[in-house]
């Protein structure tokens, strides 16, 4: 993982398995603000943790957020700007070599589950992969 990535991860043990928290930092954002395509040093990360959930079998689940906004936001809602953006890590972790099948949820929670106050905070805007309990 690059040194620029290192600040911006959590992770936590769930009920539905690892979570790999991947955050946006005040001044450090996810996905640049004008294009909201994904920052090199985030694409460079899902390539790194596609090849590294290729060395177990689980199941992976892709979730988005995003940070509530101050003003009303224009162009896309917060449901479509975080369904897209679950769509582009899936993408990169497959284009990082992780086989389609073991993607088996892709979900985007708009503003609606934030960690941390205020609701505005960069925190909030975040990945999770969920490396999933297999089930017997």
């Amino acid at each position: 993982v690059s040194d620029l990535a290192r600040p911006h991860i959590e992770t936590r043990l769930s009920d539905e398995g690892l979570v790999i928290e991947i955050f946006s930092r005040p001044g450090a954002p996810l996905f640049d603000p004008e294009t909201d395509q994904p920052q090199a040093w985030l694409i460079e990360l899902a390539v790194s943790m596609a090849d590294l959930f290729t060395t177990v079998s689980n199941g992976i689940a892709v979730e988005t957020h995003i940070s509530a906004a101050p003003l009303v936001r224009s162009g896309a809602s917060g449901w479509d700007q975080t369904t897209e953006r679950a769509q582009v890590i899936r993408a990169l972790l497959e284009a990082g070599g992780l086989p389609a099948q073991r993607i088996t949820r892709v979900t985007g929670y708009s503003d609606r589950e934030p960690v941390v106050e205020p609701l505005i905070s960069p925190r909030n805007e975040r990945i999770e992969l969920i490396l999933l309990r297999n089930r017997r």
